[in-house]
């Protein structure tokens, strides 16, 4: 009897708890895919069903849905799609777009979810193929390989609730959502509003792609409980009607409430890196609070401030899409620091220079820059900043190329 390498049933198991900070960001992997497969809307919907808990009936979320009008997939790419480690951009060469890792779909699926359904369609959601990935049937050793795509009418409810379909496009399907902390649709939207407003900004910004959230109860599959679509939220707050643009005018005050630390013409600072016989540019922007946003001792405890506070911290973005907001950088503690902005923009190219993680949550030699405390640690090894560098490059460390930029950001902070 031989012995795979990996045992699929166990490796499963512990791939469940795989670094999603939460939901939020593990549908935005599946909104990824969707906007790599060129969807201009994608819909987040939350389905709830009436559950007696104590002593009444409330509404719990029981399927987590994502619909998009993309392209569709075809039988083969709908399969390599649920294989954990396949997919279609793993060539360096075809690594432009969000896409990379081959992991996206299955990793966070099962990171909230026990079964996850997918319909596909190129042709009419008439024609729709099905598959699917059920956790306790791999665990228990009934399901070894990804089911082959087959025509499955899409279920009557979901045909109901979604009303936005086209000739081609996607449906995932959560449930057994034994991993989900949040148990509202309200709660997972609220949460999902300011996060994946957040990490898609750009894409609504210009209309590249429309995000819609709602929350349907099984009782009345037809009639919204609640639906809104997302708006951007900019932690460079040099964006206007984002989410922040309401209590900005109800305050009186002016929107965008930052503005470019150094101009129009000074703001944005290039950066080449050779890597990987390739040349890749990566770009560092910086802004600052306008004197009418921050004016006043109550400022940070009024809806904008508060809204700053939480979007502290260095905006790490990859292919325009944010893989983190690095606090590392910053000083939680000081107020003040909610008052600029700094982002940072790479291609894809440079993943491994700057050390993304397979789950695309964050940049890891990225965040040890900001931790590092680059004067003391030049004082401490009785080195300049040449003779570090100097040092990393023998070392093959990928950090070697980030030093400068880091330093900068440093001394602009």
């Amino acid at each position: 009897m031989g012995y795979s390498i990996v045992p699929v049933n166990l490796i499963v198991k512990s791939m469940r708890d795989n670094g999603y900070k939460n939901t939020a960001f593990a549908l935005a992997e599946l909104i990824d895919n969707s906007i790599q497969h060129g969807a201009s809307r994608v819909d987040l919907i939350c389905l709830e069903t009436e559950q007696y808990v104590g002593v009444k009936n409330v509404f719990r979320i029981s399927e987590i849905a994502v619909l998009d009008n993309g392209k569709g997939m075809d039988n083969t790419i709908l399969r390599q799609a649920l294989q954990f480690g396949n997919g279609t951009n793993l060539d360096a060469d075809s690594q432009t777009g969000i896409g990379k890792f081959g992991m996206g779909l299955p990793s966070s699926s099962i990171s909230q979810a026990k079964r996850v359904e997918v319909w596909t369609w190129q042709n009419g959601i008439k024609n729709a193929i099905y598959s699917y990935l059920d956790v306790d049937d791999i665990t228990n050793g009934k399901m070894s390989e990804v089911p082959i795509p087959d025509q499955v009418a899409i279920p009557e409810k979901w045909l109901k609730i979604c009303k936005n379909t086209d000739t081609a496009g996607t449906l995932v399907v959560w449930s057994n959502l034994d991993k989900c902390l949040w148990k509202t649709g309200k709660t997972i939207i609220d949460h999902s509003e300011f996060i994946v407003g957040r990490m898609y900004r750009k894409f609504i910004h210009t209309g590249q792609t429309k995000i819609v959230a709602s929350v349907i109860r099984d009782n009345n599959l037809e009639s919204p409980e609640m639906q809104y679509e997302l708006l951007p939220n900019d932690p460079m707050y040099l964006l206007t009607n984002t989410s922040v643009t309401k209590d900005l005018v109800a305050q009186g005050l002016e929107d965008p409430m930052f503005m470019k630390y150094g101009g129009d013409d000074g703001y944005e600072r290039k950066y080449s890196i050779d890597f990987g016989d390739k040349t890749h540019e990566v770009f560092v922007r910086y802004s600052i609070a306008t004197e009418k946003t921050r004016k006043g001792v109550s400022a940070g405890s009024k809806p904008h401030g508060k809204h700053a506070k939480e979007n502290v911290g260095v905006s790490v973005v990859r292919a325009g899409r944010e893989l983190d907001l690095d606090r590392s950088w910053v000083n939680t503690y000081d107020p003040r620091e909610r008052w600029w902005g700094v982002e940072i923009e790479f291609s894809p190219g440079l993943d491994d220079v700057f050390g993304v993680t397979n789950n695309k949550q964050y940049a890891v030699n990225f965040r040890e820059m900001g931790a590092l405390d680059i004067e003391r640690e030049l004082k401490d090894r009785g080195q300049t900043m040449q003779e570090y560098k100097d040092e990393l490059k023998a070392d093959n460390d990928p950090k070697v190329y980030l030093l400068e930029i880091a330093n900068d950001i440093k001394n602009q902070l």
